[in-house]
């Protein structure tokens, strides 16, 4: 497990430079028997090409995540898209892209959800709670307020309820 500590700012607008990489990012969602959400994702990048990831996250602190992560393959992918669509249990989905910007050796990373909100986050990993941010001006001239820590903006409290 890694630990994950990010700092997320809601936008008004996605930026007015280009990014380096765009990715398209589809995500499932499903609650396992102990109660535990996992989520697999399939990303779809640009430059990189597609690959598909699980991930399992515990909330330590705010902005501060335990996070296991493990690549998938593309059925092991399919296998718990399945789950999620056949699940009489919690299941959730959402879609979104992502540009990415270089800011030295961290990634700001510029999210617009557009399966059932229309919201931009931009969010940023930092090696350590108390590093400082410097908001670069593409993102600062965008900003409207500071959301970390804020549950309702977390990607799987936006995502939709599939068995609805």
């Amino acid at each position: 497990m890694k630990l994950e500590i990010e700092r997320k700012f809601l936008l008004k607008s996605m930026p007015d430079i280009p990014p380096t990489e765009i990715v398209k990012i589809d995500q499932f969602y499903l609650k396992n028997a102990s109660g535990t959400w996992e989520r697999a994702r399939s990303w779809d990048s640009n430059t990189k090409g597609k690959c598909w990831i699980h991930t399992v996250k515990k909330s330590v602190s705010k902005g501060v995540n335990l996070e296991d992560e493990k690549f998938l393959t593309e059925k092991e992918f399919k296998e718990f898209k399945s789950k999620c669509l056949l699940s009489t249990t919690e299941s959730r989905f959402i879609s979104k892209e992502r540009w990415i910007y270089p800011d030295g050796n961290l990634y700001w990373e510029v999210d617009m959800f557009n399966s059932g909100h229309h919201l931009i986050v931009a969010e940023i990993e930092i090696p350590t709670k108390n590093h400082k941010v410097n908001i670069p001006k593409f993102i600062d001239d965008k900003l409207l307020l500071e959301v970390t820590g804020l549950k309702q903006f977390s990607n799987r409290n936006l995502s939709l309820d599939i068995n609805i």
